[in-house]
């Protein structure tokens, strides 16, 4: 049985347990009652109530005292049903108890009769206080839809269920934050799409304008705007690539088909393929791993995220200085892999930023012509392989730490 369960049944034992005792606490005051009142009534009948009764059901004589017996006699009454009240002059005042006798003979089924009256009444009145539940339930339920931003708050028998409610309702406000936050996102993204692709567009549609309105230019000046025009497509290419891949893996879980890599190998065809523009800026590599160790990866998803952090090393690392790759086995059996520069530092206050979508930092180490997504989507790779990814900046060097199991 899950802990969930085991409080659930706890919570219906403590209940039913409650409602047991409330009923048998309800019914010994109930009999203590009414055998309080049986007998009031029992060792008052011959006092006040009883000659209250005597007095409005009995039928009165007024007889010569010398006749009454006669009389009496003649009457369909036994002779024991007739009390003398009192005698004054010769005359007697007689009175006929026959119904009083008969009320008096009634009187224990009577008593049985009110006793289970008023037990059918205590009953109810427990039954009633247990419907209380449900409507005290009910109100509970129709709070969390209409006052999300107020805690749900029962009664103590309740106790596991208003846990439960709260959970509920702390759910819906969660999800009624993230559709907010979705929707935020998506904003931005059609914001940053429009910006990311409208300016390298722009110079595209500039550059052919030109050679089209002049188409006399010079051969060198006409390679050149080509040149830059091709340079500017092939952006928006790596843009539009990049957003459709963020979106890809945004909308659905990113698949990841693991297998032994050789760690060392691995790394140094990542650092190969930013080999051109490392050797236009003097900027050496090293890779740092052991020659025969291998790491249990999806080598082409890592690749991509990898490559995306060496990418963002290399553009901001200073002219002539070394981007290191490193590899080595961490505490818990997993894998450390770090690329480390040296170049423009990040704000400490940006360091978790960096790794949102579209982040960019104007002063520090922004985005720099593209869309601010690559160590977004390294994060969602590192992330889908049950890892984490964090970043250190200080003393001129920024080291991107990767944490995989």
């Amino acid at each position: 049985m899950t802990s969930n369960g085991a409080e659930k049944n706890v919570q219906g034992q403590a209940l039913r347990r409650s409602l047991y005792v409330t009923l048998a606490a309800w019914t010994a005051l109930y009999i203590l009652v009414f055998l309080a009142a049986v007998a009031y009534f029992e060792f008052s009948e011959k006092g006040e109530v009883a000659e209250m009764i005597a007095a409005r059901t009995s039928t009165y004589y007024v007889l010569k005292e010398d006749e009454a017996e006669d009389y009496l006699e003649t009457l369909d009454v036994p002779r024991g049903n007739f009390q003398t009240v009192s005698s004054n002059d010769g005359e007697v005042v007689v009175r006929d108890l026959t119904t009083y006798y008969f009320i008096r003979s009634l009187k224990w089924p009577i008593a049985v009769a009110v006793f289970f009256i008023g037990y059918v009444v205590v009953v109810c009145l427990l039954i009633t206080r247990s419907v209380g539940y449900f409507n005290e339930l009910s109100e509970a339920l129709a709070g969390v839809v209409r006052h999300r931003d107020q805690p749900v708050r029962l009664s103590r028998e309740l106790a596991v269920i208003q846990g439960e409610l709260n959970e509920v309702r702390e759910a819906a406000l969660a999800d009624e934050r993230a559709a907010g936050e979705a929707e935020r996102r998506k904003n931005e993204l059609v914001a940053y799409l429009a910006h990311d692709i409208r300016t390298p567009l722009t110079s595209v549609v500039g550059y052919l304008s030109l050679m089209n309105e002049a188409p006399d230019l010079p051969d060198e000046q006409r390679k050149r705007y080509v040149s830059a025009a091709l340079a500017k497509a092939e952006l928006l290419d790596t843009l539009t690539a990049e957003f459709f891949e963020i979106t890809r893996y945004n909308l659905a879980t990113i698949p990841i088909e693991r297998t032994d890599v050789g760690v060392r190998l691995f790394l140094e065809q990542i650092a190969e393929e930013f080999l051109p523009e490392m050797q236009r800026r003097s900027i050496t590599s090293r890779v740092d791993a052991l020659e025969d160790a291998e790491i249990r990866i999806d080598p082409d998803k890592m690749a991509r995220a990898i490559g995306n952090v060496v990418r963002n090393a290399v553009a901001y690392a200073d002219d002539g200085s070394e981007v290191v790759l490193s590899a080595r086995r961490a505490d818990d059996a997993g894998w450390e892999i770090v690329v480390s520069d040296q170049g423009r530092e990040i704000a400490p206050e940006h360091l978790e930023s960096i790794f949102d979508r579209f982040y960019r930092e104007d002063n520090a180490r922004s985005s720099s012509g593209n869309a601010g997504l690559g160590l977004a989507i390294a994060k969602e790779i590192v992330e889908a392989h049950g890892g984490s990814i964090r970043a250190e900046s200080a003393d001129g060097t920024t080291r991107f730490i990767i944490l995989l199991p």
